[in-house]
C-alpha cells in the first residue's frame, strides 16, 4: 500500500503542474471542451485512487469538483469566473491535502466544507468576489501531445550516469592519444567507431537529465490571472517555447526568479485599464513568455507591453537613497540606470502593495541566475513595453571552468564568475599589502585579495602571485592570487569526496581529457574563508570619474608576432589537440565534437601544429584565430594609430609597456565569412526545391550566388532556378533545368548550369 500511496502522490504532484493552467485557458475559452476533458479527467482519477487508497477528503473534494464540472459537460451550467475560481481553490486544497500526507502531517479541515458548498452554488459571494470579465483575453489552445510511455528515476541515478559515461568519454580520449602515435588505418577505424558510440550514448544520457521547460510555464497562467485580478486588470498571457528542453535541476532554480519576474510584469509594468486607455493601448495587457535555444544557452525572455522602466525616476530614487554616489550616479549611460535596479533595496515603484514596492526581489532575481551560470539583461521601451531576457545553460552538469595552478597543482574557477584574469607584471594592477591582508589597485579600483597558495598553506602571505582572477560574487569582487593559468574548458562536474567537500572552499570535482582530477574552487566559499570586506564595486580611489577603458587580450601570433585583440570579441581561448585542425576544402578547419569551425590561416597556421585558438563569435558565425600563447588583458590605449593598408585584418598599432603592439581588427577577420551575405541571392523554386539543394548548391555558390530555399523577408532575389516543366511561375527572372540530355541546361551537366549563371550575373 506505501509503494501505490508515493506512485499516487508522484501522479498528482506532476499533473496539478499542468492543470491550473489548464482551468485559466478554459475559463479564458469555456468553448475548448479538450481542456474540460482533461480537468475532468483528472478530478474523476483523485476520486478513484481515493476511494482505493482511503483517503475520504480528497475523494469529497474532488467528486463536488466531478458533479460540477460533469454539470458543465452536459450543458446545466455555465463556466464563470466564480466557478473556475472555486475549481482552482480546490485544485490547490487538494494539492495542500497531498503534501501533507507525504509529509506525514495533519492539516487542518477548515474551509473545506464552504469549498464544497460554493460548488452548489449556496454561498458563492461569499467565497468568490465578483470580479468583470468584460475584458477577459482569450487564450490560444494549447498544443496537445501524444502520451508517451515513460519510467520515474530518480536524480541521483541520473547523476551516476552521466558520472560513467564522462568516464568512458575521458578513456576514449587517453586512448585516441595514445593510438594517433600508431599508424594503423584499422586501429583508427576501430577508434572513429567507438567515438561515434561514445558521443551518442553521452547525448543520449544527458538528455535523461533534460525536461520539457513547459514544466516551468505550467503554472504561470494560474499565477498572471491571480496577479491581475488582485490588481484589476486585464492580462493576456502568451507561452511559446515549452517544447524546449532545460536541465531538470536548471529548472527548478529558475521557478521562482520567474514567478517573480511575471508577478512584476502584472504589477510595475502592464498599466490599469484606464491608463491603458489613456496611454491609446488595448485595456487587456499583453505578456509574452518565450524560450528557445541558441547553441548551448537557452534564453527565456519575458515582454509586456506597459509602461517600461523609467530611468530618470530610478536614478533620482537611487539618489535620494545614496547621495553619496551623486558623481558616479551621474555618468551612468541608459543601460547603467536600467541596472539600477538590480540594487538590493532600490524599487520603482513608490507605493507597496501586496505584490511588490519593497525594493526586495530583482537583485535576488539576478543572483539566482548568475548563481546558475546565466546573465540577465533589460531592455526598455518607455511607454511601449519591457523586456528582461534570461540565458541560462543548458545544464549544470556541464560547467565552462577555466583551468589555473596554484602551490603545484591545478584547480577549476567557474568561468562566469571570472570577469578577467591580468599579470601582475603587465603593469595594469598594483598590489599593496595593508596589515595582515592585501589590496589590488586596479584602474582605479581597490580590490581585497585573496592569495590561494596562501589559502591552502603553501605559501607565505607576501609571497607574489603571477596571476590575478578577478572574481565577481553578489556581495562584490575580490582578486584571487593564482601561479598559473592554463585553459578554458567544458567540463562536467561531479561530487567530489566528503572530506575534501569539508575543507569548505570546494564545490566538486572536473575531469579534464588527461583524467587527472581538478577540484573546482567555490568562490563565495573562498570569500567566506578570507572574511572579505567588500567596498562598493563601482568606488574609485578619488573623487574624480573613472572612466572604463575597453580591455584587449594581448597574445602570441604563430608568427612569433605579439598582437592583440578587443577581449569582448574572444568567446574563449581553447587548446587543440592534435590532428583537431586539418586542411580541407581549400581551408583550415577545427573540429570540436559534431562541428567544424574556420580556422584564420592568415598568420601562417599550419594543420597539425595548432596547440590553442581563440574562438570568435560574431553573430551566428564563428571563427578560430590560431596562437602560440595569451599573455594578458590589458586597458586598450584611446591613442591608436591606423594601419597603412586599411583593407588588412591590422587596424592599428597601440603602445603597451613602451611596446608598439599590432591591434587585430576582428572584422576583418570574419570579412570572408560575412561575404556571403553580399553576393546576389538564387532562389530555388518549386517542388525539387530539395533536390537541388542537396545537389547542386555548391555549384550555384562556386558561380558566386547565395542560395535560399525561402526568399528572405527585405533581401533581394536576383534569380531563381526551376524545372521547364515547373507550371509555377517563379516572381523573379528564372534559369530553367531541363530532364532530358542534350538540352541547353541538362539538370545534371554541372559545368553548363556554372557557366549559365555567371553569365546571368554579367
Amino acid at each position: 500500500m506505501d509503494d501505490l500511496l508515493q506512485e499516487f502522490i508522484a501522479e498528482t504532484r506532476e499533473t496539478l503542474e499542468a492543470i491550473s493552467g489548464e482551468i485559466v485557458g478554459w475559463e479564458a475559452d469555456p468553448g475548448d471542451r479538450s481542456r474540460l476533458d482533461a480537468i475532468f479527467r483528472f478530478v474523476h482519477t483523485i476520486k478513484g485512487s481515493c476511494g482505493f487508497l482511503d483517503l475520504p477528503r480528497l475523494a469529497r473534494l474532488s467528486h463536488a469538483a466531478e458533479d460540477a464540472l460533469a454539470a458543465v459537460r452536459a450543458g446545466e451550467r455555465a463556466p464563470d469566473q466564480s466557478l473556475v475560481t472555486v475549481i482552482l481553490a480546490i485544485i490547490d486544497r487538494i494539492g495542500e491535502i497531498v503534501e501533507a500526507i507525504d509529509a506525514g502531517e495533519a492539516l487542518s479541515e477548515a474551509g473545506e466544507a464552504m469549498l464544497i458548498a460554493a460548488l452548489d452554488g449556496a454561498i458563492a459571494g461569499e467565497v468568490v468576489p465578483s470580479v468583470d470579465t468584460a475584458d477577459a483575453p482569450a487564450a490560444a489552445p494549447a498544443v496537445r501531445h501524444a502520451p508517451k510511455r515513460s519510467v520515474r528515476l530518480s536524480v541521483d541515478l541520473l547523476d551516476r550516469m552521466m558520472s560513467g559515461v564522462s568516464d568512458m568519454v575521458l578513456a576514449r580520449n587517453q586512448l585516441a592519444r595514445h593510438l594517433r602515435m600508431i599508424d594503423d588505418p584499422r586501429l583508427e577505424s576501430m577508434l572513429e567507431r567507438l567515438s561515434i558510440s561514445v558521443d551518442e550514448l553521452r547525448d543520449t544520457v544527458t538528455r535523461t537529465r533534460m525536461q520539457r521547460v513547459e514544466s516551468l510555464f505550467s503554472a504561470l497562467p494560474r499565477l498572471a490571472r491571480d496577479s491581475a485580478a488582485a490588481l484589476d486588470k486585464s492580462v493576456t498571457l502568451t507561452i511559446e517555447g515549452g517544447d524546449v528542453e532545460l536541465d531538470r535541476e536548471m529548472i527548478e532554480l529558475l521557478r521562482d526568479p520567474l514567478v517573480h519576474l511575471v508577478r512584476n510584469a502584472v504589477d510595475h509594468g502592464i498599466e490599469d485599464r484606464v491608463g491603458r486607455l489613456r496611454a491609446g493601448k488595448a485595456a487587456a495587457g499583453q505578456l509574452r513568455i518565450v524560450a528557445r535555444q541558441a547553441g548551448n544557452l537557452i534564453i527565456i525572455e519575458i515582454a509586456d507591453d506597459g509602461r517600461g522602466i523609467d530611468s530618470e525616476r530610478l536614478l533620482a530614487k537611487a539618489l535620494r537613497a545614496q547621495p553619496e554616489r551623486a558623481a558616479e550616479l551621474a555618468a551612468l549611460d541608459e543601460d547603467g540606470r536600467l541596472k539600477l535596479i538590480f540594487e538590493a533595496g532600490l524599487s520603482s515603484r513608490d507605493e507597496v502593495t501586496a505584490l511588490s514596492g519593497r525594493g526586495v526581489g530583482m537583485d535576488v532575481v539576478k543572483a539566482n541566475v548568475e548563481q546558475a551560470g546565466g546573465r540577465i539583461s533589460l531592455t526598455s521601451r518607455p511607454g511601449q513595453g519591457l523586456t528582461i531576457a534570461l540565458e541560462v545553460p543548458l545544464t549544470l552538469a556541464i560547467l565552462n571552468a577555466v583551468l589555473v595552478e596554484a602551490a603545484g597543482t591545478r584547480f577549476a574557477i567557474p568561468r562566469q564568475s571570472v570577469d578577467e584574469i591580468v599579470a601582475v607584471d603587465g603593469g595594469a594592477v598594483r598590489v599593496d599589502r595593508v596589515a595582515a591582508g592585501a589590496v589590488v589597485l586596479l584602474r582605479g579600483q581597490r580590490l581585497p585579495m585573496v592569495s590561494l597558495p596562501t589559502l591552502l598553506g603553501q605559501s607565505e602571505g607576501n609571497a607574489i602571485p603571477g596571476f590575478l582572477a578577478i572574481v565577481s560574487l553578489r556581495e562584490g569582487r575580490f582578486a584571487l592570487a593564482l601561479d598559473g593559468v592554463n585553459d578554458t574548458q567544458e567540463l562536467v562536474v561531479k561530487p567530489a569526496a566528503p572530506a575534501v567537500m569539508r575543507a569548505g572552499i570546494y564545490a566538486g570535482q572536473m575531469l579534464p581529457d588527461d583524467g587527472a582530477p581538478i577540484l573546482l574552487l567555490d568562490c563565495a566559499a573562498i570569500a567566506a574563508r578570507a572574511a572579505l570586506a567588500f567596498e562598493r564595486p563601482d568606488a574609485a580611489v578619488t573623487e574624480a570619474e573613472v572612466v572604463e577603458p575597453v580591455r584587449a587580450l594581448l597574445f602570441d601570433d604563430i608568427d612569433g608576432v605579439r598582437r592583440m585583440i578587443v577581449s569582448d570579441a574572444v568567446d574563449r581561448i581553447e587548446g587543440v589537440t592534435a590532428g583537431a585542425v586539418r586542411a580541407l576544402a581549400g581551408g583550415l578547419w577545427l573540429t570540436i565534437g559534431a562541428r567544424s569551425i574556420p580556422v584564420w590561416a592568415g598568420t601562417g597556421a599550419v594543420a597539425g601544429e595548432v596547440r590553442k585558438v581563440l574562438r570568435l563569435q560574431l553573430d551566428d558565425q564563428e571563427l578560430a584565430y590560431p596562437i602560440a600563447d595569451p599573455i594578458e588583458i590589458v586597458p586598450l590605449p584611446q591613442e591608436i594609430a591606423p594601419a597603412a593598408d586599411p583593407r588588412g585584418v591590422i587596424a592599428g598599432l597601440a603602445v603597451i609597456d613602451g611596446e608598439p603592439i599590432e591591434l587585430v581588427d576582428p572584422l576583418a577577420l570574419f570579412d570572408d565569412a560575412t561575404a556571403s551575405a553580399a553576393r546576389p541571392v538564387c532562389l530555388l523554386h518549386g517542388a525539387e526545391s530539395g533536390w537541388m539543394e542537396a545537389f547542386l548548391k555548391p555549384a550555384i555558390e562556386q558561380a558566386g550566388y547565395r542560395v535560399v530555399r525561402r526568399a528572405p523577408p527585405g533581401l533581394p532575389v536576383a534569380l531563381a532556378l526551376a524545372m521547364e516543366d515547373d507550371a509555377d511561375t517563379p516572381p523573379v527572372p528564372a534559369l530553367r533545368l531541363s530532364r532530358e540530355r542534350g538540352k541547353p541546361l541538362y539538370r545534371f551537366d554541372r559545368a553548363a548550369l556554372i557557366a549559365a549563371l555567371k553569365d546571368y550575373a554579367a
